[in-house]
């Protein structure tokens, strides 16, 4: 236990201890906390509900909320598929993203190490009329996230990743952002999980951002045996 409160409360004073000189490296910062409900139909399904609360301007503008719906199935122990739903709710209007992706992954003989890699397909649209469509075609995005992460304890994990975004644009494939994070997630017991993680974004414009995050999940169902 003294171990875990160790490993949350370092990568905690990481992520949001920000000195002036530190601030200075990033044009902006961004903040997505978020909140989940989950629940596990079995051992192979689970679907959830979750509400993400977009920042930016150093945190203390409202951008947009998005609602998102997510189906989960496990293929097999070292294989998911999943399908994302996310409505976005922004000042000039709602938008609709939708992301189809397959996560594999490999643990070390400890169990404890695990790197997995997750492609995923991502689209958005605001409507698919015809009429809409001429102008505002459908956005596809490619996405390849390489993650490793350990298990500190059977209730801590922190991990690191970086993501690959590339555009779709008349067929071709075009750099969009990388997104780099280091991250821990703690589970308080068999249905509260809280999280925190650190994003480093690099857009094509060529400006980073910074992105802490927070977030809390619930889940009702299956419980692990």
């Amino acid at each position: 236990m003294n171990m875990t409160k160790t490993v949350i409360v370092s990568v905690v004073i990481i992520f949001f201890y920000v000195s002036p000189t530190a601030a200075q490296v990033f044009d902006d910062w961004e903040a997505r906390p978020n909140i989940s409900l989950k629940y596990k139909i079995n051992k192979r399904w689970a679907i959830a509900a979750t509400y993400y609360l977009y920042m930016d301007r150093n945190m203390s503008h409202y951008d947009k909320s998005v609602i998102a719906a997510d189906l989960s199935f496990k293929v097999s122990s070292w294989m998911k598929a999943g399908i994302d739903y996310r409505h976005g709710i922004e000042k000039d209007g709602h938008y609709h993203d939708i992301r189809y992706a397959v996560t594999f992954d490999h643990n070390s003989p400890s169990k404890r190490w695990k790197i997995a890699y997750r492609p995923m397909v991502q689209q958005e649209f605001s409507s698919l009329r015809k009429e809409h469509l001429a102008e505002h075609p459908v956005k596809y995005y490619l996405r390849n996230r390489i993650t490793v992460s350990f298990d500190v304890t059977s209730k801590t994990e922190i991990y690191l990743f970086t993501e690959n975004y590339l555009k779709s644009t008349q067929g071709d494939l075009y750099f969009h952002r990388q997104k780099s994070a280091l991250g821990a997630e703690y589970e308080i017991n068999g249905r509260n999980k809280i999280g925190v993680r650190f994003e480093v974004i690099n857009k094509k414009n060529g400006k980073t951002y910074a992105r802490p995050n927070i977030s809390y999940t619930y889940t009702l169902g299956s419980r692990k045996k």
